[in-house]
């Protein structure tokens, strides 16, 4: 059985592609969700052995914050995907001691 990776993306194109790499691969995306709060719906129902999370999302809620939730609710292995470096923002990634910040 294929290991299902779900993908929190709120660019479409930059989400695709990523599926696309990831299939390639031999790996599942059972879904590409676009907000965190659509995230931590998709976890409940899809049941991913990973998730890759944008940080800034559509929605009220930022992939951090999601990514809290989905560990306490979870703890499934999160990947952070982001274009933003700046030192808060990783800092509050660091937090939630995730796997990689890419």
């Amino acid at each position: 059985m294929a290991t299902n990776i779900l993908i929190v993306e709120d660019e479409k194109i930059t989400a695709e592609d990523i599926k696309n790499s990831l299939n390639s691969v031999g790996y599942e995306v059972p879904a590409i969700v676009s907000s965190g709060e659509g995230a931590i719906k998709a976890v409940e129902e899809f049941k991913p052995d990973l998730v890759f999370m944008d940080i800034r999302l559509e929605g009220e809620m930022d992939g951090i914050q999601a990514a809290e939730q989905i560990r306490s609710r979870r703890g499934i292995p999160i990947i952070y995907l982001t274009a933003y470096s700046d030192e808060k923002t990783v800092q509050r990634a660091k937090l939630l001691n995730l796997w990689i910040y890419s």
